[in-house]
């Protein structure tokens, strides 16, 4: 029976070292035959080479270890004899699984030192039965080790309990309103939440925008504006965002007129396109704004719908399988828990008197300043995270980058077969991200890539759809221009962030009404005809 204990450990031991080597070796042959793409972020060669060479070490020690098991006398054959081998596979089955779900390939930032902390965990627990394996069973038989199985055990019963009652439960979590209003609006966001220190709610159909009705109140324009976080206005107060803005010179013009404002934070091309359907034309649109922000409408994060308890978010998603079906964000525990957590947290602000922002709020400073004189600069972690997005930039079209202009095509493409068929003009709204206006920032940009200049166009992105757009006879309003000619002289966006102050909110309004007015005079001059 010791013989054939010790035989399992051996290859149990094997299995560790033989999945530590196909490791490093994979990391080793992506760092050869790759070239640098930011889609994932700004990875760093220099790390994957670091993690590399630790997955093969941990390999040789492990597969050491699984020697003298399986092939010499030693002291770890009768150690062998007395561990349990469902309390190794316990503690081995969690390390690996983080290991699996954490691979650095494809690379993300935010995953590395996860992994980093199973391979360490690997890698230690390894070394201390090689170098001294008698301490090793010494500190398993201590009572604190006993204490720690117990806890790991009842950690591990809990999660997976409470997992699978939370998924059983979450309709009745939907119905019952537990974490929110629970109505199933248009885009997914939550009535009635305050969304700024100003008060402004959204409305009944969780929009960040005034109440709206489906019938026509009269005959001035009426439009539909689709987008993301910069169509919703984050980073400023309702009544500073350009869409707002817009609409009130217009009604100046044509009193009654609307731009109805369904911009949703994350949402994508194909999200819009959705939208529309199902939502943006119900109100008889003259005309339909499509906000399209460069910064990641063409390279989004990663990421897929989940709806859980009655309400829709979006997970990061990979490709790795056991990422995207396992990760904690995945579990229904997580974004409960999270959902309560939020939920108390506004209770007790209610009841201390305190403003409620709810769960989506955007706080701008009161009274932020547009002096660039006033602006320290922007910090490593922020030119990091727009990195992200390089591959757009990039002269030299990427596999990546190739795929996601492909299927952005095939989503614009979808709203102009709607809007088309329903002969309802519509205009591409191209929102420029700071480094594609600010010389500084994009010196800053190429310098922690550690590229060329000659490697980029920044203005890429707006050619190729502006191109696009020609081709069907679309109008483009692209703002590009204005905010280059004006970044000089005032910050047009939130400091570190990729949306806009109040400043560059303003300017917005302005080029977008100038490129407005001359679309809506020939569609009011279609109509009449």
């Amino acid at each position: 029976m010791s013989d054939r204990r010790s035989r399992i450990f051996g290859l149990l031991f094997s299995a560790v070292a033989g999945g530590l080597l196909v490791t490093g070796i994979d990391l080793l042959t992506f760092l050869l035959s790759s070239t640098r793409t930011g889609m994932s972020g700004t990875w760093e060669p220099e790390k994957l080479r670091w993690i590399a060479g630790l997955c093969l070490l941990t390999s040789g020690l492990w597969a050491t270890n699984a020697w003298n098991v399986l092939f010499r006398r030693s002291r770890l054959q009768i150690l062998m004899q007395d561990w349990s081998l469902p309390t190794a596979l316990l503690w081995l089955i969690p390390v690996v699984l983080g290991f699996l779900v954490y691979y650095p390939i494809p690379y993300f930032n935010h995953h590395i030192d996860k992994f980093v902390l199973a391979l360490g965990v690997l890698s230690a627990w390894a070394a201390w039965l090689l170098v001294h394996p008698s301490s090793l069973a010494r500190m398993l038989e201590a009572r604190v080790y006993g204490w720690l199985r117990i806890a790991l055990i009842n950690v591990v019963m809990f999660l997976l309990v409470a997992e699978v009652s939370l998924r059983m439960a979450d309709p009745l979590l939907a119905q019952s309103g537990l974490f929110s209003s629970a109505h199933d609006t248009p885009g997914g966001g939550i009535p009635h939440q305050v969304t700024d220190r100003s008060g402004m709610k959204t409305n009944a159909l969780g929009f960040r925008d005034r109440e709206r009705t489906i019938e026509r109140t009269s005959s001035a324009w009426r439009m539909v504006a689709l987008g993301d976080s910069f169509t919703w206005g984050a980073g400023a107060r309702y009544d500073e965002v350009y869409l707002t803005l817009v609409e009130r010179a217009l009604a100046d013009e044509r009193p009654g007129a609307e731009v109805i404002n369904l911009g949703i934070v994350g949402y994508q091309p194909e999200d819009y396109s959705a939208l529309l359907k199902e939502h943006g034309l119900s109100y008889g649109p003259d005309l339909v704004l499509v906000n399209f922000f460069v910064g990641n409408d063409f390279m989004p994060a990663q990421g897929v719908q989940m709806i859980v308890a009655g309400l829709r978010h979006r997970v990061h998603v990979n490709g790795n399988w056991f990422h995207d079906h396992l990760s904690w964000d995945h579990w229904y525990l997580s974004h409960d828990l999270a959902y309560a957590r939020v939920l108390a947290d506004a209770r007790i602000k209610r009841m201390q008197g305190k403003s409620d922002l709810g769960m989506f709020a955007s706080d701008p400073a009161p009274a932020a300043s547009d002096d660039p004189q006033a602006f320290s600069g922007w910090s490593p972690r922020y030119v990091r995270m727009i990195q992200g997005m390089r591959d757009q930039y990039l002269k030299a079209d990427s596999s990546v980058f190739r795929a996601r202009w492909n299927d952005t095509k095939a989503a614009l493409e979808q709203i102009d077969g709607v809007l088309n068929a329903r002969r309802v003009p519509w205009v591409l709204v191209l929102l420029p991200a700071e480094e594609q206006v600010d010389p500084r920032l994009q010196r800053l940009y190429v310098d922690m890539s550690g590229g060329v200049a000659d490697e980029y166009d920044f203005m890429k992105p707006q050619r190729l759809l502006s191109a696009w757009a020609a081709e069907r006879g679309l109008a483009v309003i692209d703002l590009s221009a204005s905010f280059a000619a004006s970044v000089e002289t005032r910050r047009l966006y939130v400091d570190n962030d990729i949306h806009w102050n109040a400043a560059g909110n303003a300017l917005a309004a302005g080029t977008v009404l100038n490129g407005l007015r001359p679309v809506l005079h020939r569609a009011a001059g279609a109509v009449s005809e």
